[in-house]
């Protein structure tokens, strides 16, 4: 099993789910994907429908998952993702 920590940096998203982060245990060789699965079955479709949302960033060690393979990224023991809201200006 490994150990990954799930950080909400979408202000709506923490209100909706009254918490900042969460620690997931997955089995070995899990990916960003199974990560997504496993946060839906615990706190609801809430998550899947942000993450859906465009513009929406999710950030392994802080780098983009774009770059890493998308939701397809492998996971490792100690891994950070953070969801990151778009970013609006005018």
């Amino acid at each position: 099993m490994i150990k990954v920590k799930l950080v909400f940096l979408d202000e709506d998203l923490r209100k909706a789910l009254g918490i900042k982060e969460d620690t997931f245990n997955l089995p070995e060789g899990s990916t960003i994907k199974e990560l997504l699965l496993a946060a839906a079955l615990k706190y609801g479709e809430k998550i899947i429908e942000k993450v859906s949302k465009a513009g929406t960033i999710i950030a392994l060690n802080g780098q983009n998952i774009e770059f890493l393979g998308g939701t397809n990224a492998r996971l490792f023991d100690g891994d950070r993702v953070a969801i990151i809201p778009q970013i609006e200006g005018g």
